[in-house]
């Protein structure tokens, strides 16, 4: 029942995204993930170096689809989210992992020159409010998912129905739930490792605490690599001591807080991201 209740509240926020709600709540996310996003779509296009690919990836163990909506309406920016789009004629699409290694270019119509085109791959650590089982995998649907009737709420069978249509990670000891899960769940935290292995590789963490221990040690053993650094934005002063705590025998992580009585929220993350774009005017 647990469960069923923190599915039901995300569902409500769920629906409200799908359907474009202008509410005032929704409405305030909305516009401060579209302007994180157009910021990391900024910092990408700066990026002249050709060795480097322009991709960024965002990590995120969120089930809601706020990225998602804010994407899209954030002209020219494009969200790889993992899932195989090509010409079908199935009526839905396959998570493909594979695909979050895809690199983008436009060519010149005259001269040919390849340009890479800004790329932000989405990777949903827990699953998403999108996610189906299907005999061929993990598929996309954005449809909402019938709710439990008042009345049958008693029942365990519709309440456990319930919660098997959704392809979540849900916050409990049993995290899995068949092979399927434990697979996708695997392959994106083997996604989140190799990013974290690369050379020179910046996790910047934010609205995270790391009580995730399967995430925790991941970063703690990615941390081994050391060109790679952390830098966690801390909310509020009184949050500094955990992270110091989790991380303490760490040297490349860097944290970042507010002096006390204040604290950093969406919008002011933002105008850190936004002063660390370099200034083209002339």
């Amino acid at each position: 029942m647990k469960c069923l209740e923190f599915l039901e509240a995300i569902n409500r926020v769920h629906d409200l995204i799908r359907q474009k709600a202008n509410e005032p709540g929704i409405a305030e996310v909305t516009e401060a993930y579209s302007r994180f996003i157009a910021l990391v779509d900024s910092i990408l296009f700066a990026r002249k170096n050709l060795m480097l690919p322009r991709q960024a990836t965002i990590f995120t163990t969120n089930y809601d689809m706020f990225v998602e909506h804010a994407s899209s309406l954030v002209p020219g920016v494009i969200l790889n989210d993992g899932f195989d789009r090509t010409s079908s004629l199935e009526p839905s699409f396959v998570l493909a992992p594979e695909r979050y290694f895809d690199r983008t270019f436009r060519s010149s119509p005259i001269y040919g020159h390849n340009t890479e085109i800004p790329t932000i791959n989405l990777v949903k650590l827990h699953g998403s409010l999108s996610w189906r089982h299907s005999a061929s995998g993990v598929v996309f649907n954005a449809a909402p998912i019938e709710q439990v009737a008042p009345e049958a709420k008693t029942d365990p069978d519709k309440v456990h129905g319930y919660l098997q249509q959704h392809f979540l990670v849900l916050p409990n000891l049993q995290k899995f739930h068949d092979t399927l899960m434990i697979r996708v769940y695997y392959d994106m935290l083997r996604l989140f490792s190799k990013a974290m292995d690369q050379e020179n590789a910046l996790l910047i963490a934010f609205g995270f605490s790391f009580t995730d221990e399967h995430i925790l040690d991941i970063t703690r053993r990615s941390l081994r690599n050391p060109t790679s650094h952390l830098l966690i934005v801390a909310h509020d002063a009184s949050s500094v001591a955990v992270y110091q705590d989790k991380f303490a025998y760490q040297r490349n992580v860097s944290i970042l807080a507010p002096s006390s009585g204040s604290n950093i929220d969406f919008a002011r993350f933002n105008e850190m991201l936004a002063a660390v774009i370099p200034n083209t005017e002339s």
